[in-house]
C-alpha cells in the first residue's frame, strides 16, 4: 500500500510539473504583448514630453498674466473705495453748504411773503373803511 501512495505521489508530481510547463508556454505570447504594449507606452510618454512641458510653460505663462491681472483689479477696486469716500465726503459737504442758506432764504422769503400779505389786508381794510 504503501507503494501504491509513491506511485501517486510520483504521477501527481509529474503532472504538476507538466502544467507548471504548460502554463509557462501559454503566459510566453501574453508576456511578449505586454512588453511590446509597455515599450509603445513609453515611446508615447517620450514624444509627448516635450509637449508637456511648453503646454505647462504656457499654463504657467497664462496663470502669472491673470495674477497680474488681479493685482490690478485689487488696486483699482481701492482707489474706486477711495474715490467713492471723497465723492461722499464732497457730496455731504455740498449739501451743507446748500442747506444753510437755502434754509436762511426760505425763512426770509416766508416771513416777506407774511409781511407781504399782512401788509396787502390791511391796506385792503383801510381802503375799504375809508370807501
Amino acid at each position: 500500500m504503501l507503494k501504491g501512495y509513491r506511485m501517486a505521489l510520483k504521477v501527481l508530481q509529474v503532472v504538476g510539473a507538466a502544467a507548471v510547463v504548460v502554463i509557462v508556454l501559454l503566459l510566453i505570447p501574453v508576456l511578449l504583448r505586454l512588453r511590446r504594449t509597455i515599450g509603445d507606452v513609453g515611446q508615447m510618454v517620450a514624444e509627448t514630453r516635450p509637449q508637456t512641458v511648453i503646454l505647462l510653460k504656457k499654463a504657467q505663462l497664462t496663470l502669472d498674466g491673470v495674477n497680474r491681472e488681479l493685482t490690478n483689479i485689487e488696486t483699482i477696486t481701492e482707489d474706486t473705495g477711495v474715490l467713492v469716500a471723497k465723492v461722499s465726503d464732497a457730496s455731504s459737504a455740498i449739501e451743507r453748504a446748500i442747506k444753510s442758506p437755502a434754509s436762511k432764504i426760505g425763512f426770509a422769503t416766508a416771513g416777506a411773503a407774511a409781511a407781504a400779505v399782512a401788509v396787502k389786508r390791511r391796506l385792503f381794510r383801510e381802503m375799504s373803511g375809508k370807501g
